[in-house]
């Protein structure tokens, strides 16, 4: 299984996060480059920057590290192809093979600029990781199968998320009635069960800010895991509250530290059944 860490985890700069995630000893990361949205300032923009690409790229083969997805628009009103060439030329300068996509766009525009999208991620090699968002346009796994299908693309797939799985009312078993070719890769992480619903926003903050660590939920992730295809990329997505002032690679080592011990559990009561 090769294990990755999520940008959202340390929510530091690509090349912050790809030395921590080396140094802890993780076979990937996932990067962030650019905002969520056409103006947004909040994330370093690497986007046709060949000197941060060259500097990316050294970063991650001194490291031993593969750079697993990138994360960069998500698609809300002005977003145009424009904007996603961009994203496909440096991502495809990276030598980066997946581009995590989510949607906000309602109706035929997102739909439509995602097939565009994926027709020029195609033509550089490259595969759209579509993630459902219970707080999106794309709000289920179903949602999303669904939409990929419609699109025709044969270069997309299904980001898997625990909480957004649960959140969405999805289970392991929509999981294994899954066509297994249309998972792109899957991401973890833990979470209280809910207790009354949760509106959008609650949602959206819940997942960027409060997930919990691998074990201090309720989320049924041996369930999930076992769905899972043999040999699936798993990529570790909690940022800790707890230790956030900490350097990136120290949160990096804790995350590792979390998911092999998550691991090891899950194996040693495998070995006991």
């Amino acid at each position: 299984m090769r294990k990755t860490l999520a940008h959202l985890t340390l929510s530091t700069t690509p090349f912050e996060m790809v030395s921590a995630a080396a140094a802890a000893g993780f076979d990937g990361a996932g990067v962030r480059i650019c905002g969520r949205h056409v103006g947004d300032t909040s994330f370093v923009d690497v986007i046709g920057d060949k000197a941060a690409i060259r500097d990316l790229r050294m970063r991650a083969d001194d490291g031993g590290i593969e750079i697993s997805n990138v994360s960069a628009f998500q698609f809300y009103p002005g977003l145009t192809l424009d904007h996603l060439r961009g994203v496909v030329e440096t991502t495809a300068a990276l030598e980066v093979k997946t581009l995590v996509v989510n949607v906000f766009m309602q109706g035929d525009q997102g739909f439509d600029l995602f097939t565009q999208y994926g027709e020029l991620a195609k033509s550089a090699g490259l595969r759209l990781a579509l993630e459902f968002l219970p707080y999106s346009a794309i709000r289920t796994m179903t949602d999303a199968a669904a939409f990929i299908r419609n699109s025709s693309l044969d270069n997309a797939g299904i980001l898997l998320d625990s909480l957004h799985l649960d959140r969405s009312g999805g289970t392991a078993g929509d999981i294994r009635a899954l066509d297994k070719s249309m998972i792109a890769f899957a991401q973890i992480c833990d979470a209280k069960r809910l207790a009354s619903p949760k509106s959008d926003e609650e949602l959206k903050q819940e997942a960027r800010t409060a997930r919990l660590k691998l074990g201090e939920g309720d989320l049924p992730l041996g369930a999930f895991m076992d769905a899972l295809p043999d040999g699936m990329e798993l990529e570790y997505e909690v940022a800790d509250a707890a230790i956030k002032h900490l350097p990136a690679i120290d949160r990096a080592k804790a995350a590792m530290a979390d998911l092999n011990a998550f691991l090891a559990a899950r194996a040693d009561a495998k070995s006991l059944a």
